[in-house]
């Protein structure tokens, strides 16, 4: 059917021609029915970018390990963040150190999937990678299945998510070397799994380098252990809702460059449009957070309202700071 200007979805409406544009109206039927989807390699990006995705991500793995690392023979360093595991370690905060991250943020695929899920206003959470080696044991025989909302259902949103996750696979994945483990069907249950629940029915997700897994933040999922030599690397996106706060605040860091450089939704992720969490004496700055949705909105050819509080500042700031 055509897809109208209808007033009842003003940002659905947009986003649904954009998606079918895109072809990936299967993949949004994908993420309803099964909770996951997987993007081939070159529909999201092409091979060339994702291969100096790798080699950036490779550059920084070395630079904060002091070790170079090895795709194929497995050599690699060791981090001792936390949480700490002894068949990975998690590179964090990725989002500052090169523009090649920000463009994987800002991925006009990712973010139609992750807006369907979460809306447009929604945030980035985090922006990370999860390097991986051979090891037997891995997560152990729970395989780590966890969902990543960290609500506690059921709340008034009901079964809806509150969070989305993706990653780009930057080595391939298969059984052997540690896939992703999917439990089809579990975002549908809302709510964490037992301790060993879902392992039974847990798939691995065998996908080449290049593409692009994006699931419901109420989904089962965790890794099968890696059983051949060799490393496995990955980009993970996380996003939630705009009412949760992120795990990773760039928005204090991010730079006016970063911000001129990149499509004006990544203020947006950033939390640039929020005026909350002030840190001066001069309160908050609704005028120019509603700008910055604004922008990103007529940006991205979505309807957009008059600043409500450009009108009558005085009046209506008083209104607001009463609730």
């Amino acid at each position: 059917m055509q897809i109208g200007n209808w007033k009842s979805t003003p940002e659905l409406g947009p986003l649904y021609r954009q998606i079918r544009e895109m072809g990936l109206e299967r993949n949004i039927a994908e993420l309803d029915a099964f909770g996951f989807t997987v993007l081939e390699p070159g529909v999201a990006a092409p091979m060339e970018w994702v291969r100096r995705l790798r080699d950036r991500l490779l550059d920084v793995a070395h630079e904060r390990t002091g070790v170079p690392h090895d795709l194929e023979g497995g050599a690699h360093g060791q981090l001792n963040t936390q949480p700490h595991f002894k068949h990975q370690y998690i590179l964090y905060y990725l989002l500052l150190e090169d523009p090649i991250f920000q463009q994987a943020v800002c991925n006009p695929h990712l973010l139609a999937l992750q807006t369907y899920m979460l809306g447009f206003n929604c945030r980035l959470s985090s922006c990370t990678s999860f390097v991986k080696w051979r090891d037997e044991e891995g997560y152990g025989p729970t395989l780590g299945l966890h969902a990543d909302t960290p609500v506690a259902h059921p709340i008034p949103v009901g079964k809806d998510t509150h969070t989305g996750n993706s990653a780009f696979l930057l080595t391939d994945y298969t059984l052997a070397n540690g896939a992703l483990a999917m439990v089809p069907g579990s975002h549908r249950h809302a709510r964490q799994p037992g301790r060993g629940e879902g392992v039974d029915a847990a798939i691995p997700i065998e996908a080449p380098m290049g593409s692009l897994v994006v699931w419901n933040g109420n989904m089962w999922h965790g890794a099968f252990p890696r059983s051949e030599e060799g490393l496995r690397l990955v980009l993970t996106m996380y996003f939630n809702r705009a009412y949760l706060y992120p795990q990773e605040d760039y928005r204090r860091n991010v730079t006016q460059a970063i911000l001129d450089a990149n499509p004006k939704r990544l203020a947006v992720l950033l939390g640039l449009a929020d005026a909350n969490m002030w840190d001066s004496a001069d309160g908050p700055d609704f005028r120019g957070a509603f700008d910055v949705l604004r922008a990103a909105q007529e940006e991205a050819g979505l309807p957009t309202t008059a600043n409500p509080y450009e009108a009558q500042p005085d009046e209506t700031d008083v209104q607001v700071a009463a609730g």
